[in-house]
């Protein structure tokens, strides 16, 4: 009778929960007798109507209280309670796992910021010191898992290359995409039905200083697209609020208010309609592991158009127009091109459409996750 753990002490967000609500659906086509989910008073909630045959809590009580009580749990008390609960195998989805552990583990690396100084720089000093910790635990525990699962090649190869981690013992897994994200032609959506937003450029992205939006805003001031009744909606919560009052600050400043609506955290069956209808849809972060946001907007149709840094290219391919992060004037271009160019424009929805049915769904992610599971047994 194998037994899987599972350890969600922590809280995850974005492609990332999306990959574990699926998980916790599909937990019966894992081959594991039972399932020990070792989570926090935060996302117990995920589990409202999971199997109850299968799954086994272990509310962890403490854990999130900070980076520090976080590290004790995972390197010393978890190893522990494996060997008391008689896990076979670990499975850590949240980038870290015990170094120093009798049981067999997998690690899923679900982040790049820790490794880029231009990523770290944007935070406090606490925070830098957050990254500092985490990055040298990944690194660590990832040598002594027994595979890790990466989600795209330039990760896995700065971490081969640069941190000698072994290929063999490897895997790149894209996170998968919800067959939900599809191209929609109809006008559900409140927020599109109830303000006059004809065009708009789109952008969707927590808001995080790192995120680059500034760029744009600083762009759609310049070329006065506000003349051509072109809107600019940013979805997506306010993770920091002092980057939100930067960028309230810029709009009110450039006089651009009425123009750039800051739409806050958007439901799925909104955003399908935003990425279906957006006259462009801008990406503009330069560090991400790799971007489930351009899968969905891929998915939807959207003409995209991303910086050309980390895993970017490695996501869209040819479907997308690319710019450098630092370069306004390359996205300015980029932008011009679109709203100039109405073929060239509808030629990368098509090529949108069509590199997005190279990502697999969920489910089929769930089950390649398994295979490699159950491999360690």
């Amino acid at each position: 009778m194998r037994k899987l753990a599972i350890d969600l002490t922590y809280q995850p967000t974005g492609g990332t929960l999306a990959q574990i609500i699926e998980i916790i659906k599909d937990v019966d086509s894992y081959d594991f007798a039972e399932v020990v989910f070792y989570i926090t008073s935060d996302n117990i909630n995920l589990f409202e109507g999971a199997n109850e045959k299968k799954i086994i809590l272990k509310n962890v009580l403490f854990s999130n209280k900070s980076i520090i009580v976080r590290t004790i749990w995972a390197q010393i008390i978890l190893p522990i309670s494996l060997i008391v609960n008689r896990v076979d195998v670990l499975f850590c989805p949240g980038n870290i796992s015990p170094i120093f552990n009798s049981k067999k583990k997998a690690q899923w690396i679900g982040t790049i910021g820790p490794f880029e100084n231009n990523f770290i720089s944007s935070f406090g000093w606490k925070e830098k010191i957050i990254l500092f910790i985490t990055k040298y635990l990944m690194i660590f525990s990832s040598y002594t898992s027994d595979f890790v699962i990466f989600e795209s090649n330039y990760t896995r190869d700065l971490f081969v290359s640069k941190y000698k981690q072994k290929k063999e013992k490897s895997s790149v897994l894209h996170r998968g995409h919800h067959e939900f994200f599809q191209p929609v032609d109809t006008y559900h959506s409140k927020i599109l039905n109830e303000n006059d937003y004809k065009d708009y450029i789109l952008i969707v992205s927590h808001l995080y200083p790192y995120k680059n939006i500034e760029l744009l805003l600083e762009i759609y001031f310049d070329l006065r697209l506000y003349e051509r009744d072109l809107c600019v909606l940013i979805a997506g919560s306010i993770s920091d609020e002092k980057y939100y009052n930067k960028l309230k600050l810029m709009v009110d400043q450039y006089g651009i208010s009425k123009y750039v609506n800051f739409l806050g955290r958007v439901e799925r069956e909104d955003l399908r309609e935003l990425y279906s209808q957006c006259k462009i849809f801008v990406f503009t972060s330069p560090f991400e592991n790799f971007a489930a946001t351009l899968v969905e907007a891929m998915s939807c149709a959207a003409p995209i158009i991303t910086t050309n840094t980390t895993a970017m290219p490695e996501a869209c391919g040819n479907a997308a127009l690319y710019f450098s992060p630092d370069s306004a004037q390359e996205l300015s271009d980029c932008i011009m091109v679109y709203l100039n160019d109405e073929k060239t424009r509808l030629m990368y929805k098509k090529m949108a459409l069509l590199k997005s049915t190279e990502y697999e769904v969920y489910s089929v992610v769930n089950k390649k996750t398994n295979q490699l599971l159950k491999k360690l047994f």
